[in-house]
Formats: structure tokens, C-alpha cells, sequence
């Protein structure tokens, strides 16, 4: 059972953007709530696995005592809502676009574009989810013993432990876990490098996977207990789960880590600007040096980019009488880039992900400064 923050440095595609898992069932803040299908599996299996119990100890109940363990499974759902909410409300807070919170099988997870944050505001994201689950823990805990025996005082009490296990799971210090945006945020404080904070991160991930399985799983053999199926389930469930988060972690960081090194004149095509009154001649003439021909609007913003394939489609006798616009490929205004002279390729992946887009112009103060490819990226990653 796992909740958090969405941390990756990826910025969502525009698609993830425009849509959620599921349904939207509620907002936080402003801020879309959606409940994923998979949400009901993980309720079915809590009243598969609760209700025979609740039915055995309370016979009186009957069939309701399968209705009270899917309000355990609503219970959890509280918990874990809250939880995000808490991250959904710090993260704006600090001013920074929240796209969703998720509710689903494995706990839900705030999606957010953390580029913008610092470590100490990624720190305060991550533990106030965790607080917020303290502080409903304390309260059904102070509420329960008000409330009549029997399914009420019950029901307070397990949103109490519900709560407390809640908190204290995702504390511990590993991705995918708000433990592990801790420690990235702590690494990354303390050597300002982000992406080497999330691949220790990602590692100490790994090593609570190790120790939760022995825990769990070793520890009950070698003192002659039995596991149960249903255990052994839960714990390789999550622990691949898991597994998998801090897996991507240790991936992602050292895959920015490394772009982080490589230099932007190293990916970036010269480019000519050429205006709509251009002819293709003039683009002819700009790949003779080099250079790809960018369309740009009357301010110098980059529009189009001039089609390799158009252009050789040209007869030689009609380049000083053909229009430009006959082999310009518009481009959708998110890419051009604006990057100041010291930019590294991040930045320019970013966008590349965020718009799903294969090419981007930049510029630098407002002057066109080149082109860059994703293939060029994957180029110039190679040699790092």
C-alpha cells in the first residue's frame, strides 16, 4: 500500500494533461480528484479478506458484516484521499501546477510538475502527506472511545491504525515512498545535485524492499511460524511494486544526471530565420551552409520548420519563384524554446516530453539560436 507525490522531473504529456484515470469524483483545492478502476479491486479484496472475520466474530450481523468491511475499504480510501489532498494543497501553496490527485490500487498519488520546486519545498510536499494521516489517526484514536461498542467503536478504531500504518509506511526512506522524496530532497540539499539525491533515493528504495521482505517473510519462517497465502500475496504485491518505483528512480536520475552534463551548443543545428516572403532558393541556400531553415513570424518567433523532403521535391528552375510557405512545416507554438546561454539539454528534454514534440527551435533572447532534434539529444546522451 503506497501513497505520495508524483516526483518525476518528466514533465506529463499533453495528453496525461488533458485526462485522468477513472472518474473525477471530487476536487481539492481546485485541484481534479480521480478514483482509477483498479480502486475497486483493491476494495474487493479487503472485503474478501476482512468480511469472513467480521462475520465470524459478530454472526448477528449476517451479510452486513460484508457492507462493514467495504467501510474499512471507504476508510482507507479517506485516508489516502487526505493524504493526497495534503500534498495537492503544500504543492500549490508554493505556487506550482498540481495536474491531479489518484486514488487506485496501490493508494493514489499526486501528479505535479516538481521542475520549479527547491529541496526544501519538495521536502515540505512529501512529509506533510504523512502529517495529515498522523493527525486523523490521533483524532479517531481520542473519538473511538466516545462512540458506542460494537461496529461504530470498531470502525474508529481501525481509521485509527488505518492512519497510523499509513503514515509510518510511507516515511520509510526509499522511493517510491514520501520517505524517499526525504532523502532526495536531503541529498539534493546538501550537494545540490536533484538528480544524484533521486538515485540514492531510488537505492535506499531498493533496501527497504530487502528489509520489508525479511521482515515479513524470513524473519516468521526462522522462528517456525507459517506465512499465509494471503501475506505472501500483499508482501510480493508491494514489494514490486516497489521495487519497480525505486527501479525508475535510480534510471531517471542518472539519465538526467547525465543530461545535466551535456551542453546545448552540442545538440543544437544552425538555423537561417527566413520570413513568409522568402523563396526557396533561400532555404536552398541556407542548407548549402549548414543551416536549417526556420519560418519566423514579424517578431522573430520561430513558426515552421522548412520540410527536407518539400524542398528537394522542387524543380531547380522554380527555387527563386516558389514561396517558402509551399515547403514549410508548421510547428505548434510550444516549441519554441526560449533557453538563456548557459541552458543544459534538461530543459530542452522537458519539453520535448511535455509536448510530445520530436523538434524544437530555440532561441535566446528572442533571437533564433538553432534546432534541436530528439535524436540529437540521444546522440550527444551517448557520448556521456
Amino acid at each position: 500500500m503506497t501513497t505520495g507525490p508524483s516526483s518525476s522531473s518528466q514533465a506529463p504529456s499533453r495528453a496525461a494533461r488533458a485526462s485522468g484515470p477513472g472518474w473525477r469524483i471530487a476536487t481539492i483545492g481546485g485541484v481534479p480528484v480521480h478514483l482509477g478502476g483498479t480502486w475497486f479491486l483493491m476494495a474487493a479484496v479487503i472485503v474478501a479478506l476482512i468480511g469472513p472475520g467480521i462475520a465470524r466474530s459478530r454472526p448477528d450481523l449476517g451479510l452486513l458484516a460484508y457492507a462493514v468491511a467495504f467501510a474499512y475499504a471507504l476508510l482507507l480510501l479517506v485516508a489516502v484521499l487526505v493524504h493526497e489532498g495534503a500534498h495537492a494543497l503544500a504543492t500549490r501553496a508554493f505556487g506550482l501546477p498540481v495536474l491531479r490527485v489518484v486514488a487506485d490500487l496501490w493508494g493514489g498519488h499526486t501528479a505535479y510538475d516538481p521542475t520549479k520546486a527547491t529541496a526544501g519545498q519538495s521536502a515540505v510536499i512529501a512529509v506533510v502527506g504523512p502529517i495529515s494521516n498522523l493527525v486523523l489517526a490521533g483524532v479517531a484514536f481520542v473519538v473511538a472511545p466516545l462512540l458506542p461498542p460494537g461496529v461504530p467503536h470498531g470502525l474508529a478504531a481501525a481509521f485509527a491504525l488505518i492512519n497510523g500504518v499509513l503514515a509510518a509506511f510511507n516515511l520509510l526512506p526509499g522511493h517510491p515512498l514520501d520517505g524517499g522524496q526525504l532523502v532526495e530532497s536531503a541529498v539534493w540539499g546538501a550537494t545540490g545535485d536533484r538528480h544524484r539525491g533521486r538515485v540514492v533515493a531510488g537505492w535506499c528504495g531498493r533496501f527497504v524492499v530487502v528489509g520489508l521482505a525479511v521482515w515479513w517473510l524470513v524473519v516468521p519462517l526462522l522462528r517456525g511460524r507459517d506465512l499465509d497465502i494471503t501475506q505472501l500475496i500483499w508482501v510480493g504485491m508491494v514489494g514490486m511494486f516497489m521495487w519497480r518505483g525505486a527501479s525508475q528512480a535510480i534510471a531517471a536520475g542518472t539519465i538526467l544526471g547525465s543530461l545535466g552534463r551535456v551542453p546545448l551548443t552540442s545538440v543544437i543545428q544552425p538555423a537561417h530565420a527566413i520570413t513568409a516572403d522568402a523563396t526557396v532558393a533561400q532555404a536552398v541556400d541556407a542548407a548549402r551552409e549548414g543551416a536549417v531553415a526556420v519560418l519566423v513570424g514579424p517578431e522573430g518567433r520561430p513558426l515552421g520548420l522548412v520540410d527536407a523532403q518539400a524542398l528537394g521535391a522542387v524543380p531547380r528552375a522554380a527555387w527563386a519563384t516558389t514561396s517558402i510557405a509551399a515547403v514549410v512545416r508548421h510547428q505548434p507554438p510550444e516549441w519554441a524554446l526560449e533557453l538563456g546561454p548557459d541552458a543544459d539539454a534538461i530543459a530542452l528534454v522537458r519539453t520535448m516530453q511535455e509536448h510530445d514534440l520530436a523538434v524544437v527551435a530555440v532561441t535566446t533572447g528572442g533571437v533564433l539560436r538553432g534546432v534541436a532534434t530528439a535524436q540529437a539529444v540521444m546522440t550527444a546522451l551517448d557520448g556521456h
